[in-house]
């Protein structure tokens, strides 16, 4: 008997960066039992090279019908999924770009791709107008970072002396500026940089011509460095800042599609699917962290090799959850919200032991013992 094909319709939409794929979704087509499952591993990427995971053997990637496995949790552009988060990101990147700018901020929670997005977008830029450099560790020192920085732009590095070294930047900027490129330096994880580093890079912004700006820094960080960057001694820093923007979780639509695009670019034709249960309970484990979504994905089709299934419902996503201790996953409640719930109920209980009084006094009698407003009373 075929496989069961998911009820949900997909229209196309903006989110799939592949109107191929996306038209792939919206029709899938039923799979026989008999199929092997070894003649769906030779699909191609757009770029004609054949996904080939030989380094690692994953247990569930031919049973379902994949060329290698689809949710990793290294950041992979071949796998990017642009939801309409990113491409909003890009498109303040790329006006902060246009605008010749020196500093940007892109910031969001762990986990919501802000490292792919970061190379996706240098890969972006048109390499005859823009010299790159990407650095993804920024715990250092100035002349160590100042090393770094000249490695990725391929300048080569032949003192220690932190002035030399700048002094070395400065000239490189301004010849390729003369020759009509612009450097872009992006630093990830920017949250981490200490408050020296942080003074020592609105240094950096200063080397500019009588227009512009020659060096465009963007700073891609944690939620942590808005509170950073408001400290007394960082606000010329975040004055200089004039592109801001904050990545958001994706939509349970795009959690849908993020999905179908994953399997897509892993080889999948339609073996293995997901329910619009199973995405509804997905969403709402993982908020919409892609990260998380992975994780659980992942766990999915290890379930669906184990226990010898095809489609991925509700019921083997909560099975996993229970499994794996997913659940931990879920955003906590806050620790005020349960003290003040506490409070409310040790409230609400003595508001009604006092006007109950009249009522449970014989009882209390009875039983010999004393109501909580008695106690209350006999205390003051």
């Amino acid at each position: 008997m075929g496989q069961t094909r998911l009820s949900r319709a997909l229209a196309p939409d903006s989110s799939a960066p592949f109107p191929e794929e996306r038209s792939t979704w919206k029709r899938l087509s039923p799979v026989p039992e008999e199929a092997d499952a070894a003649s769906n591993v030779n699909v191609l990427h757009k770029d004609s090279k054949a996904y080939n995971n030989t380094t690692v053997e994953i247990p569930y990637v031919e049973y379902c019908g994949l060329a290698e496995k689809p949710f990793g949790l290294t950041p992979d552009p071949s796998f990017y999924f642009e939801s309409g988060s990113f491409r909003e990101a890009a498109d303040h990147l790329r006006f902060f770009l246009d605008q010749k700018e020196g500093f940007a901020l892109i910031y969001g929670d762990v986990g919501l791709g802000k490292t792919t997005i970061s190379r996706i977008f240098l890969e972006s830029l048109d390499k005859k107008m823009y010299h790159t450099a990407l650095i993804l560790n920024p715990i250092m020192d100035e002349a160590e970072f100042l090393k770094q920085v000249l490695r990725e732009l391929a300048v080569p590095v032949l003192t220690t002396n932190r002035e030399e070294l700048l002094e070395n930047l400065r000239e490189f900027l301004l010849d390729e500026y003369r020759e009509g490129k612009e450097t872009v330096l992006i630093i990830d994880e920017a949250q981490l940089l200490s408050s020296q580093l942080f003074e020592f890079i609105r240094v950096l912004s200063n080397f500019e011509t009588d227009k512009q700006k020659i060096l465009h820094i963007i700073l891609f960080a944690q939620p942590e460095i808005v509170q950073k960057l408001a400290e007394p001694g960082l606000r010329y820093l975040a004055q200089r800042i004039t592109i801001i923007y904050r990545l958001r979780p994706l939509s349970e639509d795009e959690v849908f599609l993020y999905i179908n695009h994953r399997l897509l670019r892993a080889g999948s034709r339609g073996f293995v699917q997901f329910t619009d249960d199973a995405v509804k309970q997905i969403y709402r484990t993982s908020g919409g962290c892609p990260r998380v979504i992975n994780v659980i994905c992942d766990r999915c089709l290890l379930y669906l090799y184990t226990h010898s299934h095809r489609l991925v419902d509700g019921t083997t996503v909560r099975a996993v959850l229970e499994e794996e201790s997913q659940s931990l996953m879920r955003k906590p409640v806050k620790k005020f919200r349960k003290k003040a719930y506490a409070i409310a109920a040790g409230i609400a209980i003595l508001l009604l032991s006092f006007l109950l009084r009249p009522y449970l006094s014989p009882i209390y009698k009875f039983f010999g013992t004393r109501s909580v407003a008695d106690t209350a009373a006999k205390t003051e």
